[in-house]
């Protein structure tokens, strides 16, 4: 199988970034005089990478409780890699993909953004997968321009915060917990809601997004509280909802998802569990039975016979990927498109040419295509349930049917 990277026509510059390309043409012998001076306080990020090897950098969790997610990334990408290396790389180089392990920790990832900023080989990131971890890091890379493509994480300010070589293409959580609300208050007869965070950037503002919205829909919120992520007893915490509680909308990842709703069960709630893109995972599914009904938002929808050729290659590979794999999948696919669409490979150049362009998912569907602050303009939200042990598409929602 041979990517198509759509290398028909040239990147022109986005609105997005032409202030900043209109700043680096003016004044260009002052701008070297200062320079001189601070070599050391910033990376030339136009400089076009010297000849070998091009390196994509792949920054996700690769140990830790996230660990399975972000290996999954770095399969996604490395069959995408394969198949433009089989079809000739990059202008006839190759491409290389590099590991990091930011264990879902801030911190590390910052170093992991580092690491992969000093390496003059890696023309683009993808990653990472916590948005608790994607927005520090992505202030390192800022620094050093590079372009960092997160397939996953939903936070509004990944983006929001106006860094212009960093780039979405799920949706965000004010798209999320917005649809589900949306989708209680007007396809359920469930009115009366309960809702846990795991104090994540990303628990914490899912479900702010999603209480909004449901109180405007005239949902019931009747109570609120949070846990620790990775805890193993929450009894205390759902014996505190009251009894007529119907649903609980969780703000976390799908294995303390599974441990809520079996305990649920066991202080005598009868609860639906719901939740965000997190709960999209074959984790949560390890909670059997209890986790039966359950619903959840998703970026991603069931895959379509469009799909099929990479979902053998990974099947052939690495085993079953989640829903996620063919997002992780078109992620690869898109930055490498972009390489293939720039005249020269400096880091700058690879940013313009992301953002402005238009990638057609292997699935079909609507293209991706950014936004000035760097999302997904056609990004939609699918509402799954969990029946008989699977993820079953309940509905797709556009953006007009919940803002």
């Amino acid at each position: 199988m041979v990517a198509n990277t759509g290398t028909g026509s040239r990147a022109t510059t986005h609105p997005r970034h032409r202030h900043r390309r209109r700043l680096a043409g003016v004044g260009l012998a002052v701008a070297a005089v200062a320079l001189a001076g601070t070599a050391c306080a910033s990376r030339d990020t136009t400089t076009g990478v010297a000849d070998g090897d091009l390196a994509i950098g792949v920054g996700v969790p690769l140990s830790g409780p996230y660990a399975r997610a972000g290996r999954e990334t770095v399969n996604a990408v490395k069959i995408a890699v394969a198949e433009i290396n089989e079809s000739g790389g990059i202008d006839g180089r190759k491409v290389k993909v590099l590991e990091g392990d930011d264990q879902g920790e801030p911190q590390t990832g910052q170093s992991v953004a580092q690491k992969f900023c000093d390496d003059d080989a890696v023309v683009a990131v993808i990653g990472h997968y916590n948005s608790g971890v994607t927005i520090p890091a992505s202030d390192v890379y800022q620094r050093c321009g590079l372009a960092q493509v997160s397939p996953l994480s939903s936070n509004p300010e990944v983006t929001s915060r106006g860094l212009e070589n960093i780039f979405r293409i799920g949706a965000r959580d004010d798209y999320m917990g917005p649809a589900l609300a949306t989708y209680l208050a007007t396809k359920t007869d469930l009115t009366r809601i309960g809702t846990i965070d795991d104090q994540s950037s990303y628990g914490v503002g899912l479900v702010d997004q999603f209480t909004a919205k449901a109180e405007q829909a005239g949902l019931d919120i009747i109570k609120s509280a949070a846990i620790k992520a990775g805890d193993k007893d929450f009894r205390a915490v759902l014996g505190s909802f009251p009894d007529e509680t119907q649903v609980i909308y969780f703000g976390g990842y799908p294995a303390d998802a599974a441990l809520l709703a079996q305990q649920a069960r066991e202080v005598g709630l009868d609860v639906l569990l719901a939740g965000g893109d997190g709960l999209y995972d074959p984790d949560l599914l390890k909670g059997g039975t209890a986790v039966e009904g359950t619903l959840l938002t998703a970026s991603a929808g069931n895959p379509t016979d469009d799909a099929q050729a990479f979902l053998d290659a990974y099947r052939a590979d690495y085993g079953q990927p989640s829903g996620y794999g063919l997002l992780e999948y078109n992620a690869a696919r898109l930055v490498l498109q972009a390489l293939a669409d720039v005249d020269d490979l400096s880091r700058d150049a690879v940013v313009d040419a992301i953002g402005a362009i238009t990638y057609e998912p292997v699935e079909g569907g609507a293209p991706i295509e950014f936004d000035d602050q760097g999302d997904n303009a056609n990004a939609q939200v699918h509402i799954f349930t969990v029946a008989d042990g699977a993820f079953d598409e309940a509905a797709v929602l556009n953006p007009d049917e919940f803002r």
